[in-house]
Formats: structure tokens, sequence, C-alpha cells
């Protein structure tokens, strides 16, 4: 469902290699339940999408088989920029990003050989979840939704305050009228010149799901609370 589709901007699939990376890392398909979530975008060509899953999947088994048990999550696209993937990595705090992985010394040589040739470029970012702007109910029992729209957004010099307080008013609103169009607001660190400071996110379990507007429509969920 499609809380927000005027402003839609890409939409992220799990990724095949996503159930292959579970499995090789002995974990299941759920969402990653964290206070900051370390993302790393990258673009490969298509000339090279083939041997970048292999490279992946050979890699993650690698760590797995030497201690590594950090959980992660790749969508890959299937609107917008289909050329890139994402890998999010969840945290339980922001000090645990400072934990090595103990897998890294024996399994760099693998990831230099079979996956980096392959990236065409990269970049990472730490997203926060941010409770005030955020409408989520209840995690979906099935795990991690097979679909996820997102828009990303650079706030102008001086808005962010008054953004968060519109979206405020928004997450408020619906959870006052248990709306159903769910939605997760992030705010974006790290992102580097010319990257977003706030990411919005909707799960969908479908197409169909993706393309079905949520009853009552946004401005009328709004009216229907602040007149």
């Amino acid at each position: 469902m499609n809380p927000f589709s005027l402003s839609l901007r890409s939409y992220t699939s799990l990724a095949a290699i996503a159930a292959l990376t579970a499995a090789c890392w002995g974990l299941p398909r759920t969402a990653v339940a964290a206070s900051a979530t370390r993302v790393y975008v990258v673009e490969v060509s298509w000339a090279k999408d083939h041997a970048f899953r292999e490279g992946v999947m050979a890699w993650h088994s690698c760590e797995l088989a030497n201690g590594q048990r950090l959980k992660e999550l790749v969508y890959d696209a299937e609107t917008g920029d289909m050329s890139r993937y994402a890998f999010l990595e969840g945290y339980s705090s922001w000090a645990g990003m400072d934990q090595k992985n103990p897998a890294a010394k024996a399994c760099a040589a693998l990831f230099r050989a079979g996956v980096l040739p392959n990236i065409k470029a990269a970049y990472s970012e730490v997203m926060q979840e941010n409770p005030k702007i955020t409408w989520m109910p209840a995690a979906d029992p099935g795990g991690a939704p097979p679909r996820r729209g997102g828009t990303a957004l650079r706030l102008q010099p001086g808005q962010g305050d008054d953004f968060h307080a519109g979206l405020e008013k928004l997450a408020a609103a619906a959870a006052k009228t248990h709306w159903e169009g769910t939605f997760t607001g992030y705010d974006v660190m790290g992102a580097g010149a010319g990257g977003e400071d706030f990411l919005l996110v909707w799960p969908n379990k479908n197409w169909a799901d993706a393309g079905t507007d949520p009853k009552p429509s946004i401005k009328q969920m709004m009216y229907s609370v602040y007149g």
C-alpha cells in the first residue's frame, strides 16, 4: 500500500541474493530491529551483475564460516536506478558499529577479488528511525516486507524543524485514526555532499498492494483529525 503515491521515488525488493545471503548466514528473513542501520548502496553494471551476486554469496559464506553473525538484508531496485543494491546492517546501538568483524581478515582477500571489482560506485550512510514521524503499529509476522517504497529528501537549510513538525502531525493523526497506510521515517546521517537528510519508507506485500491507495485518503484522514 502506498500512502504517498504522489511522492513516489523508488521501489525496492528483497533480492534473490538476499534469500541466499540469509541462508548462508543461518538467518531468518526478518526485518532488522535496530536503533541504527548502516546502509551500503552499491551500483553494479548489468555486465557484472551475475559475478557480483556470486561474489557476495561466496564472501558471506566465508564470513559465516569464520564467526561473523551480523544480521543483514539485501534489497535490489525495481524502479528508479535499477543497477543499485542496498545492504542493510542493523545495530541495537550506535556502539555496535564499533565492534570488529571477526571474519574480516580471513575473508578480505575474497571480498577484494570477487566483490570489489564488480562494483561501479558505492556510498554509505547511517539511518536512525524517528518514532515521532513513524506510523507502524505492528511488525509483520511474515518477516521483512518483500517490497519497500521509499522517498529520499534533502531538506533546505533551516527547514528541518518545520518539516519534522508536519510529519509529526501526520503520524499522530494516523495513530489516532488507526490509518491503514503505514510508514517509517528515518533521519539520515553521513550521506555526503548532495545526499539525503531524510528517508520515508513504506512496506508492500506485492505490486497490487503497492498500487492501492489507503482509505481514507491522506487528505481525508488529516481533515478528520485537524479539520
